[in-house]
């Protein structure tokens, strides 16, 4: 699997289990993107990606670094809201045991389902730097950065 791949089945995963939930609704957008919305959205980017020698013995593996982060700017008390109910969401979508890629697999019958893709992981790092910062140029707004460092492990194509 080729590590753009990755990041895009990675980023329909954060959309169907984060970003189009009833409580909370927000786009993931992988960067570089010309999106520049108001409110709050899930910045999926790619930061390396490098062959795995020590995943397993006797296969190899591709690791791809990716930065996951809920950014934006924060205007009112539901804005913070949304922005603290996506940070949580995320947090509970990563503390899920045995966290695979999922793709989407047509079956026969037209008929979608969720596959996860077998031999991949996916561990995350938590950046330990404030989320939310208070915006020089005005009192009423506040921005959120909340980072966190993600490394998805899958079998390397011979």
């Amino acid at each position: 699997m080729k590590s753009y791949d990755v990041m895009t089945l990675f980023a329909q995963q954060l959309e169907r289990s984060i970003a189009s939930s009833d409580e909370c609704k927000t786009k993931v957008v992988i960067t570089p993107s010309s999106v520049n919305e108001k409110g709050v959205v899930i910045k999926v980017s790619l930061l390396k990606t490098f062959p795995d020698k020590e995943y397993q013995a006797k296969s190899n593996a591709r690791s791809v670094r990716l930065r996951v982060s809920v950014s934006g700017t924060v205007e009112s008390q539901t804005g913070l809201k949304m922005a603290t109910g996506l940070i949580e969401k995320l947090d509970d979508f990563f503390e899920q045991d045995s966290l695979r890629l999922e793709e989407i697999v047509e079956g026969a019958n037209s008929m979608q389902t969720i596959r996860k893709i077998p031999n991949t992981r996916i561990l995350q790092r938590i950046s330990q730097e404030d989320s939310f910062f208070s915006n020089p140029d005005s009192t009423d707004v506040q921005d959120v950065q909340d980072d966190r460092t993600v490394i998805i492990t899958v079998p390397e194509e011979s």
